[in-house]
């Protein structure tokens, strides 16, 4: 009699912790905006369905990069983008796509075969499955800076040598262009030749009296 008794405690035990464990994978969050409900984890799969926006909907997981979560409401699972959802976490409403990590969402998987046919096997697109099964995995979420390119410095170049020194496919600088790039032949003057003469006011532009 001891060990029906002792083997039905362990499995109801067993049992509360499956439950308990379930739970706690479940977190609530709400639409930030109108949104479109796929059958998988990207904007090409069919849509389900539309949710309004501030509609509370239960997180069952996010893929790796927290970029897309399935999610459910009554009657209706599906995938929508992790942007639009946010989550109450430290007396803020945040958003899943950044801060999935931090709340402890689970990562999960797809398998178009297995959840489709949990799901959609009454939907009109259900036998198309095939053209989905090669589709690529979700991408990661880039982060922080999502959307906009690393910083550049001030003027958006790398800073180089000034223009005004800049050589003909990257050579160095060569002589002064009134040279044209030639050095002075011999017994030619480096100096710039001085000015002649030309005598002063009084002069009016003729030559000195011989």
């Amino acid at each position: 009699m001891k060990k029906p008794l002792a083997m039905s405690l362990f499995v109801g035990m067993a049992g509360l912790l499956c439950l308990t464990d379930s739970a706690s994978a479940q977190q609530a969050a709400f639409t930030n905006v109108p949104v479109d409900v796929f059958a998988g984890p990207a904007p090409d799969y069919p849509v389900v369905s539309q949710l309004p926006q501030g509609l509370q909907v239960t997180v069952y997981g996010c893929v790796a990069g927290y970029s897309w979560c399935d999610v459910a409401v009554p009657n209706l699972r599906g995938w929508v983008d992790a942007s639009t959802l946010s989550y109450p976490y430290q007396g803020n409403n945040v958003p899943i796509l950044t801060y999935g990590a931090a709340i402890g969402l689970p990562i999960v998987t797809f398998s178009v075969g297995d959840y489709w046919g949990n799901y959609y096997r009454g939907q009109p697109w259900y036998h198309d499955q095939g053209r989905w099964i090669n589709h690529a995995p979700p991408r990661p979420s880039p982060g922080p800076g999502y959307g906009h390119p690393p910083p550049q410095p001030y003027g958006g170049r790398p800073p180089g040598p000034p223009r005004g020194n800049e050589g003909y496919a990257g050579r160095p600088p060569g002589a002064p262009q009134g040279n044209y790039g030639h050095p002075p032949g011999p017994g030619v003057n480096r100096e710039q030749p001085k000015p002649e003469h030309r005598g002063g006011e009084d002069d009016h532009g003729h030559p000195p009296p011989q």
